[in-house]
């Protein structure tokens, strides 16, 4: 039997494209067992434009009303990062986060979760090519999903109506989003593999 996924952690873009498409409350579907964690950088990324960015107050308000259901875990790579940005804005100067430093804390994060080998079967959540281009530095016990499979499985489970009517509404917002293909990758070093699906509720509270 394959292995659930024990722990959920999304990356910044799908946060976002979800804030879009009016659709965040689909990750609390999940079952109260299961895990569902951001990083600090993908906190911060996906929430620091909150007072000029309608989509980005979106998610701050969602986080903040959450807080007792979705954990905001430090990073050691996070901690680095937001530190030294920080230190940058304080003297004046230009700070940006480094580049893919969303990706980079949930590496970050998983390895530092982990407590035996492989690990708890964990699923991330992602738009970016980053993560598929980066799979053999991964962590063994990740298992890959992008938005868009997502999507269509919880369609598939009969949690929503339509997958395509919640792209369309992203797309509507953000003509540019580029989806990347139904990627749903098992974790390669659990044996029996991974799946993610029971770890939603059988129906919408």
């Amino acid at each position: 039997m394959k292995k659930r996924i024990r722990i959920f952690i999304p990356d910044t873009g799908p946060l976002i494209s979800l804030a879009m498409g009016d659709a965040l409350d689909l990750l609390l579907l999940l079952s109260a067992d299961v895990r569902l964690i951001l990083t600090d950088v993908v906190n911060y990324e996906a929430t620091h434009r909150s007072e000029d960015l309608d989509d980005a107050k979106t998610l701050k308000d969602f986080l903040a009303f959450n807080a007792d259901r979705i954990e905001i875990e430090s990073t050691f790579f996070g901690k680095l990062a937001l530190e030294d940005l920080e230190r940058k804005k304080k003297r004046g100067q230009s700070a940006t986060l480094p580049r893919d430093a969303g990706e980079i804390s949930i590496n970050s994060l998983i390895l530092g979760l982990r407590t035996f080998n492989s690990g708890d079967p964990t699923l991330v959540l992602m738009e970016d090519s980053w993560f598929e281009a980066m799979i053999y530095s991964l962590p063994g016990n990740v298992h890959l999903l992008s938005t868009s499979a997502w999507l269509d499985g919880l369609q598939d489970l009969g949690l929503i109506q339509s997958a395509a009517e919640i792209r369309l509404r992203i797309q509507a917002k953000k003509p540019s989003i580029k989806f990347l293909a139904s990627i749903d990758r098992e974790a390669e070093k659990i044996p029996e593999g991974t799946e993610w699906r029971s770890s939603f509720r059988p129906q919408r509270p």
